[in-house]
């Protein structure tokens, strides 16, 4: 196991050889709330109603500020995660049939059903499982606003069909049935549908003001509103690899951004599997986006999650991502017996440079990392936000303390 000081030569010497972190940063606190392995997921809300914030994951949810575990469904027994798998891979929390009461969207296992969990109003037991669609495909599958209508939708594949899309949440008592997916692509795609497609986000990618949907080997162009579920979205081919030939990059979450403040925006990803952070800078035009592949950082491994948020409070977003634990168990993967931990990059921004990437390690993070999904959010009320995780670690919260701007 290599040592928290061991990590930081690695990441701020190895990784970018550039600069080291600044003095003045966040600072933060573990707070460990459960050791076991439940969930690579993980998601908060106030599931009680009694002011405070909890943590759920796809088993169970967690208590403030005793973190008393109440079972959702029936616990399993994961073991240390080395040979195996949990069923729950990404979570969201949102009051899906509008009773007031925060519920959980649980996305399975690569392919198979997806499901929302409606909170049972104080009660304990087992809460009602409801199935959302038959297939949960692409490892990143998102749950934001993808329409422009202010609601979040569920932005995925479907294996079975070959196809992407997004379900909105159904109103009234449709959101007890099976939702509609509203596909954006034709149906048996040669690439980006397979259970283990890696990398998917949403962002306005030619700057026309609309959404777009974006894999590594291409973008749908986001239609006018009044034209949103009357057909296919435009596809537009692109690789996103080193040499931009055809290939793929296994990556996580995409995040569409103008870094370089060129007027054009770029793209930022990770490596779910190997190593790298990366941006991919656009050199061509809004109208005929292309990019090219440029390095943040190669220090880290099983980077299977990336947030684009601001952290320190100075009105620009940074880059959080980590280190997944064994994400195909103790001999798989690059360095996966490497202690796994969270890591932020501050981005300096300025036209007419490229930007800069510092890294920042949460070194409070050494011994948890991160799983498939996590949540970045405000969870104790002090307008910071905070880092929660679900993985063969355990489940943990990351919160900032002070610091910023």
């Amino acid at each position: 196991m290599r040592s928290l000081l061991s990590w930081a030569v690695v990441v701020v010497v190895v990784g970018l050889g550039i600069r080291t972190a600044r003095a003045e940063e966040p600072r933060w606190q573990r707070i460990q709330i459960d050791p076991v392995f439940r969930s690579e997921g993980v998601a908060i809300a106030d599931v009680n109603k009694d002011g405070k914030m909890d943590v759920i994951n796809g088993e169970a949810w967690y208590e403030a500020p005793t973190w008393k575990l109440h079972p959702i469904r029936k616990l399993s027994d994961y073991g240390n995660g080395a040979g195996g798998y949990s069923h729950s891979f990404a979570n969201w929390t949102y009051d899906l049939n509008g009773d007031g009461w925060m519920d959980l969207i649980c996305i399975d296992f690569p392919g198979v059903p997806c499901y929302w969990f409606e909170n049972p109003k104080g009660q304990e037991g087992d809460w009602k499982q409801h199935e959302i669609w038959h297939s949960a495909a692409n490892e990143t599958p998102l749950f934001l606003d993808a329409t422009g209508d202010g609601k979040p939708e569920l932005v995925m594949a479907s294996e079975t069909e070959g196809m992407y899309g997004y379900l909105e949440i159904p109103a009234g008592e449709k959101v007890y049935e099976k939702w509609t997916f509203t596909a954006v692509s034709p149906e048996k795609l040669p690439i980006g549908t397979h259970r283990y497609y890696h990398g998917l986000g949403v962002g306005d990618v030619n700057k026309d003001g609309r959404a777009d949907i974006v894999i590594p080997h291409g973008w749908w162009e986001g239609p006018p509103k009044e034209k949103l579920g009357q057909g296919e979205w435009t596809f537009h081919p692109h690789f996103l690899t080193p040499d931009g030939k055809e290939g793929h990059l296994a990556a996580a979450n995409l995040h569409v951004d103008d870094l370089d403040l060129d007027g054009d925006n770029d793209i930022m990803m990770s490596s779910a599997h190997g190593r790298g952070v990366w941006w991919f800078e656009n050199t061509g035009t809004n109208a005929e986006p292309k990019f090219e592949y440029r390095i943040i950082s190669d220090a880290v491994s099983q980077t299977h999650a990336l947030h684009y948020v601001d952290i320190n409070g100075d009105g620009q977003k940074d880059l959080v991502t980590g280190k997944r634990w064994w994400a195909h168990g103790p001999g798989g993967d690059d360095n996966p017996n490497v202690e796994p931990l969270m890591i932020w990059f501050e981005i300096h921004r300025q036209k007419g440079s490229a930007p800069q990437f510092i890294p920042h390690i949460i070194g409070e993070s050494l011994g948890t990392g991160m799983g498939t999904q996590f949540a970045v959010a405000d969870f104790n009320g002090d307008q910071r936000p905070d880092i929660i995780l679900s993985n063969k670690r355990g489940t943990n919260v990351i919160v900032q303390t002070s610091g910023g701007k």
